[in-house]
């Protein structure tokens, strides 16, 4: 009886301890879940955080370059997202990924001076144009530039829906890439370039609570500063300062026109 008892109880004990141990990897799969979710949804908030951040500085770049330019002249506005791609094994499939995401054709590879570049190039609708282009570094690792671009700015909501989709397919094709975007016009004020930008800057003060100036530039025919604006989040390093949008003016020799640059947060194109 005594036996008995004891494999009764042996069984019991066993079956306890199977019991147990599914209630550990159900929770184990349950937190793995979780976790895997929550990751999930950390990159949808960071996503959606970038998009927001871009769309946030592009209407304060128009807003203020409306306000600055002559009204009903050329708004020129220049969109970059540069990054870093790497991990892949063949980088013409991931070029072939990118560009049909983008809407592009998909472009041939090009060896120059011992890297494979590719271009390609559409024209988007309301006159902008979108453009690719993708250098690899070393195997497996390349370097992609991705620019929208409209030389008149005709309607705000599509160039923004656009950078929308940009921002969007750089994510999804894992490219972790910064933004920056220029805006340029001919100035509504004229007379010296120092007097231009000045007045630039006192719409910049009324538009941004916080507006410091880092840097100035100076010659016979332009002159530039550069910002640290708290209210922007996108800022970067130049020189010794964290920098957030940068004006210049640039006053053309034949007519004497004045012409405004704004960059967020530093102007990438000529001026």
């Amino acid at each position: 009886m005594l036996k008995t008892m004891l494999n009764n109880g042996t069984k019991k004990g066993t079956l306890f301890i199977l019991l147990f141990l599914c209630c550990i990897v159900a929770l184990l799969v349950n937190l793995q879940s979780a976790k895997a979710k929550s990751i999930d949804q950390d990159e949808v908030v960071s996503q959606a955080s970038v998009t927001s951040e871009l769309n946030g500085s592009l209407m304060s770049l128009i807003d203020l370059g409306t306000k600055t330019t002559v009204s009903g002249s050329p708004l020129r506005i220049v969109l970059k997202w540069q990054g870093a791609i790497s991990g892949y094994n063949d980088p013409s499939v991931e070029v072939a990924k990118l560009s049909a995401r983008l809407g592009l054709t998909v472009p041939s590879g090009i060896d120059e001076d011992g890297h494979m570049t590719y271009r390609s190039a559409a024209v988007k609708p309301y006159g902008s144009r979108l453009s690719l282009f993708w250098s690899e570094l070393e195997e497996g690792n390349s370097y992609v530039i991705v620019t929208l671009d409209t030389a008149d700015l005709k309607d705000e909501a599509s160039f923004q829906g656009l950078a929308d989709e940009v921002s969007t397919n750089l994510e999804q094709s894992n490219i972790k890439a910064e933004w920056n975007a220029s805006l340029q016009g001919i100035a509504d004020q004229q007379g010296g370039p120092e007097g231009v930008l000045s007045q630039t800057e006192g719409s910049l003060k009324e538009q941004f609570k916080t507006v410091s100036e880092k840097e100035n530039y100076k010659d016979v025919a332009t002159v530039s500063r550069t910002y640290s604006i708290p209210d922007l989040k996108r800022s970067i390093v130049s020189g010794n300062h964290s920098v957030s949008a940068q004006i210049a003016v640039h006053q053309e020799d034949q007519n004497g026109t004045n012409r405004l640059t704004i960059g967020f947060p530093l102007i990438t194109i000529e001026y």
